[in-house]
């Protein structure tokens, strides 16, 4: 983003935080606006640790009920209440859907420490309920931009025009390595030259 910005003569004020889900985003974002902070626009991405469940829990009780981080009424609710702010404080918010998951890696990456694969999976029902789980809040972050007229930057759809994900993914199967980077960093740079 940094590089980006630079070119096109942009103030980046990067608020990101690691671990961040969208009620702490919210948080982050009106302090930030009752501080009198008007950017231009600000780039909401959040879902993937929303989305994400409390795998030690899951792998000792297998059997009980286990909601995300954030259940997806949660997420999609607050996501939209952030949009309207974000309008009615005059600034522009752009969406991003969420880069694609390797349900398997991220399997092998949460049970290499311990945790019991066999009741995790007993718990998902399947492996590859990981990776649909997630794209549900991805496909919420679509639907929320086309019901507000807001410029969604579609990161999903890039990863999943390669012909294999694995090599744009790190060990741990979620977070993008350094050619996932260079993929966003194309998407990123088109859609900062459309604006």
């Amino acid at each position: 983003l940094e590089t980006i910005a630079k070119e096109h003569d942009w103030v980046l004020d990067n608020r990101s935080r690691f671990g961040c889900t969208v009620t702490k985003g919210e948080m982050l974002l009106n302090r930030m606006l009752d501080k009198g902070e008007t950017p231009s626009a600000v780039l909401l991405e959040y879902g993937g640790n929303d989305a994400d469940f409390r795998w030690d829990e899951v792998a000792a009780r297998p059997f009980d009920e286990h909601l995300p981080n954030t259940p997806l009424p949660v997420f999609a609710e607050t996501m939209q209440r952030m949009v309207e702010t974000l309008k009615a404080r005059g600034v522009r918010p752009v969406l991003s859907t969420l880069p694609p998951i390797s349900s398997e890696r991220y399997l092998d990456w949460i049970t290499r420490d311990g945790l019991s694969k066999e009741n995790i999976l007993t718990w998902l029902g399947d492996e590859n309920a990981i990776y649909r789980y997630q794209e549900n809040y991805s496909r919420a972050i679509e639907r929320i931009a086309a019901q507000n007229g807001c410029q969604l930057i579609d990161l999903r759809s890039v990863f999943l025009e390669q012909r294999v994900l694995l090599p744009y993914l790190c060990e741990d199967g979620i977070h993008p390595n350094d050619a996932g980077q260079h993929l966003i960093h194309k998407v990123l740079a088109a859609a900062a030259a459309s604006v």
